[in-house]
């Protein structure tokens, strides 16, 4: 399976995902179901992105990478906020409750950051990045970006690890992780702890180590800018159907 086929499935998730998250009396918690297999991809596709740009060692494309994610991230902050926090077009934030963009944007950050140092400092690289990686930690709760410290995390760990021969067993414990209070409540209270059609959540997140095992490393149909103004676009138009 090629990235472009990854990206197309995580792509309609999310947007199921946010239809759920807009009009949760209409579709239902089942289409936030649906949308846990999105994030995990988008988590193992960045992680590529940036090993490949850095692998060709373009200073130029990199800059040119974290600059979109950035970019993306400021252009879709006002409808994820009217989609996501239902915030009226007054209460849009850009500092706080922020959209995937942002997290993927401080995790390409992450993997920047410790190429750069690793290749000045090789032998003490470690020691100097981890304060450059606390404060990043640190901005992503401060921004409360999407899955916050967290997904940043789960990016440069995909990142780093991306040789490791138990990669996906890695990548499925960090898709659990996200669930960890209910793994912790099922073995409190057992599972009258949340309705059935919640622990639906912890299945659904594991689908997607499935998908990514069945990568081929091919880049696929390249429609880069599709992806990226697919995000604010279909934001825009559910944030339109919700103001109408």
């Amino acid at each position: 399976m090629s990235a472009f086929w990854l990206k197309i499935i995580a792509l309609v998730a999310m947007i199921i995902d946010h239809m759920g998250a807009a009009f949760p009396e209409t579709f239902g918690f089942g289409f936030r179901v649906i949308g846990r297999v999105a994030f995990p991809i988008f988590v193992f596709l960045i992680a590529e992105g940036f090993y490949h740009v850095l692998k060709a060692d373009d200073k130029t494309r990199v800059w040119k990478f974290l600059a979109r994610l950035f970019v993306f991230a400021i252009i879709s902050e006002p409808f994820y906020d009217v989609v996501i926090n239902h915030a009226a077009i007054s209460e849009i934030n850009f500092f706080n409750d922020t959209n995937i963009f942002y997290t993927l944007f401080l995790g390409g950050a992450a993997i920047v950051a410790y190429e750069k140092i690793r290749k000045w400092q090789e032998k003490s690289h470690i020691w100097i990045f981890i304060p450059v990686a606390f404060v990043l930690l640190l901005l992503a709760e401060f921004l409360s970006v999407d899955y916050g410290a967290y997904g940043v995390v789960f990016i440069f760990v995909m990142y780093v690890l991306r040789h490791w021969d138990k990669k996906f067993l890695l990548m499925a414990l960090l898709c659990l992780w996200q669930h960890e209070f209910m793994i912790r409540a099922l073995f409190t209270y057992g599972t009258d702890a949340y309705p059935s059609i919640v622990w639906a959540l912890i299945p659904a997140t594991l689908v997607p180590v499935v998908l990514v095992a069945f990568y081929n490393g091919k880049r696929g149909l390249d429609l880069k800018r599709f992806f990226y103004t697919a995000y604010p676009l279909h934001l825009a138009i559910i944030a339109a159907v919700m103001l109408l």
